[in-house]
């Protein structure tokens, strides 16, 4: 069954959060200009616009894989509804936030472009540090930066082991350093050390320059270029 929803009162808008709600959200999507968020469960599509144009989906079409991507496809109130979503990188026209999906949406005669997925996604794992503020690490250094699920970082200073958390919203990313272990190396391990987590203090975004290359950005400047 496909079904074309509006604000018709606070019941149905109740009843459809709550609904909706109790669904694990396997897709968030939104884009800019105009405005617009998407959500996909494993059974609805849900589309919201800032004009208050909203719809849902219930079920999900099959998908239909393409070139550019999965293909959902359906006629909602009499307009055509296509959803396609590429595994091609995407950042956010408002805020530079990047995120693994690129969406294209079609409602009825809008045509609509945006970004999806858990920005996180492209953190997380294990990376090793080859360029600090710039400069190249010093050689058979091996300073690292793993990025976990649960918003746990950890890795080698390049003398120490270090541990902390990192947050991403709308603002940007934060690195937080929360311990590290005591052990004296040589003099340029120290220094090179010493300079990473200074840089960790002030990042404010990252950038995905390629796939297994990632940038740790401050106010001005690269502070620390990741790999895999």
């Amino acid at each position: 069954m496909i079904r074309s929803l509006v604000r018709t009162s606070t019941v149905l808008g109740v009843s459809l959060v709550a609904a909706h709600a109790a669904q694990a959200v396997t897709l968030s999507a939104r884009g800019n200009e105009p405005g617009w968020q998407l959500e996909m469960t494993e059974r609805t599509i849900t589309f919201h616009a800032q004009d208050g144009k909203a719809l849902s989906i219930e079920p999900v079409p099959t998908a239909v894989e393409t070139e550019d991507g999965q293909t959902y496809s359906a006629v909602v109130g009499g307009e055509a509804f296509t959803l396609t979503i590429a595994d091609k990188g995407c950042s956010d026209t408002m805020t530079g936030m990047p995120h693994p999906k690129t969406i294209t949406l079609v409602v009825g005669k809008r045509h609509l472009t945006g970004c999806g997925g858990d920005p996180a996604s492209l953190l997380h794992g294990d990376w090793k540090i080859d360029a600090i503020g710039g400069k190249a690490t010093v050689g058979k250094s091996e300073p690292t930066l793993t990025f976990e699920p649960d918003g746990r970082i950890h890795g080698n200073g390049s003398c120490n082991r270090f541990f902390g958390g990192f947050t991403l919203s709308g603002e940007g990313l934060k690195l937080s350093e929360t311990g590290a272990s005591m052990m004296l190396c040589d003099q340029p391990l120290m220094d090179q050390e010493r300079a990473l987590l200074a840089a960790f203090d002030g990042v404010i975004r990252f950038e995905v320059v390629s796939p297994g290359h990632v940038q740790l950005v401050g106010t001005n400047d690269v502070l620390v270029s990741l790999r895999k």
